[in-house]
């Protein structure tokens, strides 16, 4: 299996600062062309982490890139992890509720919480909040029944993923042999940082309260990447990394251990009813979607297959109350191939399922109907796109822009136009914010793309 961290070397950008300040004069030089809203993505370095906001004008194009300081600590580190290069991932870093931006800082196991200007998208913040474990990722919200100001936040806690790397002799396991030589289906007194904590959070006031521990992970499945509540809010889904094995061609991983797709009934702040799906030969289990209608469908994504399951990148996930089952599975492109899909986006209408694949950085449409997946197209990145790159996508609210973060070696955030087909590729926009890390793989790994249109 080919290596999910394939790395060309030392990067050399080639669009400069100076190239990104003209196009951003020549945007707004151009009176038809407005600002509709706002961008938001965070850099999730090895010290500070940074929230970055862009202006997104009416033509698709980012300009005016300001960041702000949440005074905690990023997660990245260049020096773990071997090939991985301290490489992490999940969905849903960052969340908008109300006027106000929530995000995750992974190496600073905490919550920020930003008041949102919505006027010129300007962040202020206010405070930082305990995760309640260790390498917060994902953040969920639902808003409580009844209540005006008042929501449910479920954050993720991810712990630190354990991954196996190459073949043979040449084999490396992180964090050491002796991990392996445990029984990691047994109780640790690690899967406290390894959990779903729930919160309550007021938009009036802005006040993020740890409410408890809902749940917590053995380490044999790995910890949260992504959380999410249905559409409906009676039920709570979370999707776990299991423990990967990179760079083999073995077709049977006996050092792999499958991720996990976990569903709970969610009931005025408690869960009940635990299921979950996994698969053996699965593993890696990143962004996913409930469908728009009800509460039975997950649209998922994978990364880490062995050879004899690569058509299941995208799989269909049932639950009815009792189990979750697969329905369908699907290979990101036409043909079975390594793609390592890792992100999924949702359409407003939720007729389209996009997925973004890290190895290729390939942009996959799925349409979707009935709860069914069908494969449509496949468009790449340009300019700047290293293997091992693409990660995180969001689509404009207007459905006709799809961005995607060049997250671990560009440093920059993609844009696609989106059509009745799928998606063309549009330009590329490098973060003069992460200018100290460019040509460093996984000096930054940014986390989470959000935004608003006015």
């Amino acid at each position: 299996m080919k290596n999910k961290f394939l790395f060309i070397g030392t990067i050399a950008v080639a669009v400069t600062l100076s190239i990104i300040s003209c196009k951003k004069n020549n945007d707004n030089n151009n009176n038809s062309n407005k600002v509709t809203g706002y961008l938001y993505t965070t850099t999730n370095g090895e010290s500070t982490n940074q929230v970055v906001r862009f202006s997104r004008m009416s033509d698709g194009s980012l300009t005016e890139e300001k960041s702000f300081t949440t005074n905690s600590n990023g997660g990245a580190n260049v020096a773990a992890g071997g090939d991985a290069h301290g490489d992490f991932d999940a969905q849903g870093a960052v969340q908008i509720i109300g006027n106000y931006l929530l995000n995750v800082n992974a190496g600073g196991n905490q919550v920020s919480v930003f008041s949102l200007d919505r006027k010129n998208g300007d962040l202020a913040l206010r405070n930082n909040v305990s995760s309640g474990g260790t390498r917060p990722v994902s953040i969920a919200y639902l808003k409580k029944t009844g209540s005006a100001d008042e929501y449910w936040v479920v954050v993720g806690n991810q712990w630190n993923n354990p991954n196996i790397q190459k073949d043979g002799a040449n084999i490396q396991r992180y964090p050491n042999n002796a991990f392996y030589q445990q029984d990691l289906t047994l109780a640790d007194a690690t899967d406290n940082e390894r959990n779903i904590t729930l919160f309550t959070f007021n938009t009036t006031s802005g006040a993020l309260t740890l409410v408890k521990q809902l749940d917590k992970y053995v380490r044999q499945n790995g910890g949260p990447t992504t959380v999410s509540f249905s559409a409906d809010g009676t039920k709570l889904a979370v999707s776990t990394w299991g423990i990967a094995h990179f760079d083999t061609q073995v077709t049977s991983l006996a050092e792999q251990r499958p991720s996990r797709v976990y569903v709970y009934n969610f009931t005025n702040g408690d869960i009940s009813g635990k299921r979950y799906f996994e698969e053996a030969g699965i593993s890696g289990t990143i962004g996913f979607n409930w469908d728009k209608i009800g509460s039975s469908k997950l649209y998922v994504s994978n990364f880490n297959l062995i050879p004899t399951k690569r058509d299941n990148s995208v799989t269909v996930l049932n639950d009815n109350g009792t189990l979750v089952s697969k329905s369908a599975n699907f290979s990101a492109t036409a043909a079975s191939a390594i793609n390592e899909s890792c992100w999924t986006a949702l359409n407003i209408s939720g007729d389209k399922l996009y997925v973004a694949s890290f190895q290729t950085n390939l942009v996959s449409t799925f349409g979707v109907s009935g709860g069914n997946l069908t494969f449509g197209s496949t468009e790449a990145r340009a300019d700047l796109a290293p293997h091992g790159d693409s990660k995180e996508l969001w689509l404009s609210p207007d459905n006709k822009y799809l961005y995607n973060l060049g997250a671990l070696q560009s440093f920059s955030i993609n844009i696609f136009d989106v059509n009745g087909a799928g998606t063309k590729y549009r330009s590329q926009t490098v973060l003069s914010t992460t200018a100290s890390g460019k040509g460093i793989a996984g000096k930054y790994n940014f986390l989470g793309l959000t935004g608003f249109d006015f």
